[in-house]
């Protein structure tokens, strides 16, 4: 079995090779008259961003995939290079830094040439990292950037002994609306390691959107088990989510800094104003995105309220989006009277007069909310 790991590392790694060929021979053409090894790490990490962390994230997997089996008493596998190592010690770049190298470079260089090429590349490559950077931003809309303190509870009922295939399901669907380094790790291992095609999948493509490091790990072979080929649609109604609460699921076990009490119509500044609270490790509570597997707008329902009141309790504080639309909301109304209730702190941003009067163009939103409302919340964290 090592034999065999490491031969399917060895054909990745000559894959990766040829897959960043182009992109060495674009780097070697814009290349000043005179160059060295720093200079070149430094263009191929300014042109080429998305490749440059691939290799920093596949050089961090194989290296703990190496110090576990060291752990468990066995020979390092893999012993992967790190980023620039591997970088300088590629064919073509150790050719360009030999004395030969260097003196056939310096006596083709065209300075006019040279110029021309970097201006196009230039402008070609940086469109291309916008593109993809826009890519991965738009994917991470509904992602908090915090790691929860209930994430290891949800991790260890994962790993429950009789876990239902919907059980485990529901867990991944939760952590996939969080970003951090535990939670990647765990997904991570779920695609190593996981037998059921559906949740390992899972896994995967959360992962790839993400702009992670991944590789589908292949079909198990040998005899198919039901649990490997079993599936769930969770097709689920805010009936389901309240019995779980009621029968103290996983779902009981939530907690969250920020309850946002908002009217519908101003979801679009509920991302922006997420971010900001998770830049001060706040975790934010939002029904279309922290239970949109459950609380669907057109199956609305007593149970709904039920659910809401829970999470109400669940949070420590109460930050209200003002505008006339929350102001003249049903719904915001239930959630402020059912917060003042339970004597918790209530906080608002007034979002007509930032729009208004504090900001002049769009643009500034995230910088404004950031430095002028936000700071003066004094919302105290859960992880503090």
């Amino acid at each position: 079995m090592p034999g065999k790991a490491k031969r399917k590392y060895d054909g990745e790694l000559m894959r990766f090779n040829k897959k960043i060929k182009r992109p060495l021979k674009l780097i070697k053409e814009i290349l000043p008259q005179e160059y060295d090894q720093e200079l070149i790490v430094q263009k191929f990490k300014y042109f080429y961003p998305n490749e440059w962390r691939i290799m920093e994230e596949r050089y961090q997997l194989y290296f703990e995939k190496d110090n576990f089996l060291v752990k468990k008493g066995k020979k390092r596998r893999y012993r992967p290079l790190n980023a620039k190592d591997y970088l300088l010690n590629l064919p073509q770049v150790k050719g360009w830094l030999s004395q030969k190298g260097k003196l056939r470079h310096k006596d083709n260089f065209d300075l006019e040439l040279q110029q021309q090429r970097l201006e196009k590349f230039k402008t070609k490559r940086i469109a291309k990292i916008k593109k993809f950077q826009a890519k991965i931003k738009k994917n991470k809309k509904k992602v908090q950037d915090i790691e929860p303190l209930y994430i290891d509870a949800f991790i260890a009922a994962y790993h429950q002994r009789g876990i239902s295939t919907e059980g485990k399901v529901e867990i991944v669907n939760e952590l996939i609306k969080y970003n951090s380094e535990k939670i990647n790790e765990f997904f991570y291992k779920l695609n190593d390691a996981e037998r059921n095609d559906q949740i390992r999948i899972m896994a995967f493509k959360h992962l790839q959107s993400l702009g992670k490091y991944v590789k589908l790990r292949k079909k198990f072979k040998g005899k198919k088990k039901y649990y490997m080929t079993e599936k769930s649609d969770f097709n689920m109604t805010p009936i389901d989510l309240w019995e779980r609460i009621s029968n103290d699921n996983i779902q009981n076990k939530k907690v969250f800094d920020v309850f946002i009490s908002h009217s519908l119509i101003n979801k679009d500044i509920v991302n922006k104003v997420i971010k900001s609270l998770n830049n001060q490790n706040l975790n934010a509570y939002c029904d279309w995105l922290s239970d949109n597997d459950f609380l669907k707008r057109k199956l609305v329902s007593d149970y709904t309220k039920m659910v809401l009141k829970k999470r109400l309790e669940q949070s420590k504080s109460l930050l209200l989006l003002k505008s006339n639309e929350s102001l003249n909301s049903e719904w915001v109304s239930f959630e402020l009277d059912y917060f003042k209730s339970l004597e918790k702190p209530i906080y608002y941003i007034g979002l007509d007069d930032c729009k208004n009067n504090r900001l002049n163009s769009y643009e500034k939103l995230d910088y404004n909310f950031d430095e002028y409302y936000i700071s003066k919340l004094n919302i105290k964290s859960e992880n503090n």
